[in-house]
């Protein structure tokens, strides 16, 4: 049976389905559980406001590669997609939708235009889910930014059908948000000490 997302906590639902519909891939899974709690600890650090959809959807950020839930080989827009379908909190869909700059890659994928029917959340969420989501690794072992952003240079330079122009200025803008959060984190910590 399931259970509807708004009975529960977003994340504890959250890391339920990605659970159900990563198990088939360990490396994938623990790449989201990584994310998962470093976006735990960062929304805990900077109080952000929308912390449990920021957790939520970093456990979901990659449920778009999942057999059965692929519709146009986008993983951000089929992930959103399905949540969508499923009733998730607009907020949460909206984050995986966009996650780690997802509008610079979809005209490479042709779905730019159903994209951008899915609007941003405002403020810093996308910044500390790309953060989270640089920091877990591709396999949930952990890096810095730099180390995950050069990984993704070698293994997506083989596979990507994106240039590599736009692959570049997607990292720079990666970078740009590890910066930004690493600056709030430093004020977040000053102020509490």
């Amino acid at each position: 049976m399931r259970v509807s997302p708004a009975l529960i906590s977003p994340s504890v639902a959250a890391e339920r389905l990605a659970m159900r519909l990563l198990h088939d891939d360990p490396m994938r899974l623990a790449h989201v559980r990584s994310a998962a709690l470093a976006a735990a600890d960062l929304t805990r650090v900077l109080k952000h406001p929308y912390a449990a959809d920021i957790v939520a959807a970093a456990w979901l950020h990659d449920i778009g590669y999942s057999p059965g839930i692929d519709r146009t080989g986008f993983h951000p827009l089929d992930g959103a997609l399905y949540l969508a379908g499923q009733g998730w909190p607009d907020r949460i869909v909206m984050l995986v939708a966009h996650h780690s700059y997802a509008a610079l890659m979809a005209p490479y994928f042709s779905v730019d235009h159903l994209l951008s029917l899915i609007d941003h959340v405002p403020g810093t969420a996308e910044d500390v889910l790309a953060y989270a989501d640089l920091i877990a690794g591709h396999d949930g072992t952990g890096n810095t930014p730099q180390q995950r952003i050069e990984e993704m240079r070698n293994r997506h330079d083989a596979t990507q059908n994106v240039p590599l122009e736009i692959r570049e200025i997607r990292y720079k803008l990666l970078t740009a948000a590890a910066d930004k959060v690493h600056t709030d984190l430093r004020q977040a910590m000053l102020q509490s000490a």
